[in-house]
């Protein structure tokens, strides 16, 4: 971990697509910052960047898209400026992700129980010496039996009988066990959670969040979990990042982005979750569709949705201001509160005053 205590910083991160009418930035400008064992929620509505986020630390990006400009300092190192070979020794076993669709992401020629084996295999988790086991070793059947007790951690029943059999064998639900299991290898400090519940029902979701809660209270694994789901975030996460246009517009704690949102976006979002107790009749969704990120003005992107809107909303880039202690707000209704001298080492976790 670096001098300050972080395990993970991102600093104006843009990451763009080269398309018929120009570069379009799916994730501009973005940074923060995650402390270890630390659970931060990324939330937004689809196609505001938070997939395309966690796919730039890793350096996934596929080709013509590119990691225009910013730094992804994990414990110190830009991972941005790593040699491919030293930055297939962090993926995977320092930072591993979970993909939002297990059905796609697991290869359906191969049982789970290889698929798991692999990752051990790939980053020498278990070699001794150098070299793969043979299949009849004794360092195989350690193999195997690391792959059994990751599949009993993530709670999948008769792990031996399992590890032989294949992906459609298994329930959604299974599946996303098993790529939980894949994640969970070779111990990484970091673990990318991307809409991990997103294909299963309320049940088999509420089991997925227990097991990565379980995780990270057990492992000390940080976690960013990125989701569409404001109501999963605040019941899951720690501290909150709201993306809208490929841009954080707020973040803060649990209670300062539920209990005290300051952004119209952030609002809007909350207004969409029915609440049992709420004197509401109805449900007041955001007006408007998702902007074009290929014509966006120099200025705030919601403001056509916005019912706040005022004429220097589109003047010019709007900055994150401090609107309390750890919580930032992009939008010009904050301007008074901190306008001048504003810069990300002044809001970042343990240096507020």
């Amino acid at each position: 971990m670096d001098a300050n205590g972080r395990l993970l910083e991102i600093e104006d991160l843009t990451t763009v697509f080269p398309t018929r009418r120009g570069l379009v930035p799916a994730v501009s400008g973005v940074s923060l910052s995650l402390d270890r064992g630390e659970i931060l929620g990324m939330v937004g509505e689809s196609g505001c960047g938070k997939s395309v986020t966690m796919l730039s630390i890793l350096r996934l990006i596929s080709s013509p898209g590119r990691i225009a400009s910013g730094r992804v300092l994990f414990q110190g190192r830009n991972l941005l400026g790593l040699p491919g070979h030293e930055m297939r020794r962090v993926k995977g076993r320092e930072i591993a992700m979970v993909f939002q669709d297990p059905q796609t992401t697991m290869n359906p020629a191969f049982t789970v129980g290889e698929q798991i084996r692999e990752s051990l295999r790939i980053h020498h988790v278990m070699e001794d010496g150098g070299g793969i086991w043979p299949l009849w070793s004794s360092g195989a059947r350690a193999e195997k039996e690391r792959v059994c007790q990751l599949l009993a951690e993530v709670g999948i029943s008769s792990p031996a009988d399992r590890f032989n059999e294949y992906p459609h064998q298994f329930s959604g639900g299974m599946q996303q066990r098993a790529l939980i299991a894949i994640a969970l290898a070779c111990q990484p400090q970091l673990l990318l959670a991307d809409e991990p519940t997103t294909s299963l029902d309320v049940t088999i979701q509420a089991q997925i969040m227990d097991l990565l809660r379980r995780i990270n209270q057990e492992r000390g694994v940080a976690i960013i979990l990125v989701t569409h789901n404001l109501d999963l975030a605040s019941e899951f996460c720690g501290r909150i990042a709201v993306m809208y246009a490929g841009r954080i517009v707020e973040m803060g704690s649990v209670d300062d982005i539920i209990e005290s949102a300051q952004h119209p976006y952030t609002r809007g979002l909350l207004s969409c979750i029915p609440r049992i107790s709420s004197r509401r009749t109805r449900i007041e969704p955001i007006p408007g569709n998702v902007p074009d990120l290929a014509s966006l003005g120099p200025g705030c992107a919601f403001v056509p949705r916005c019912a706040q809107a005022r004429s220097d909303c589109e003047a010019g880039p709007v900055p994150l201001f401090t609107v309390g202690p750890g919580h930032l707000s992009r939008c010009v209704l904050h301007a008074g509160q901190r306008q001048d001298g504003w810069s990300w080492s002044d809001t970042l976790p343990g240096e507020m005053a």
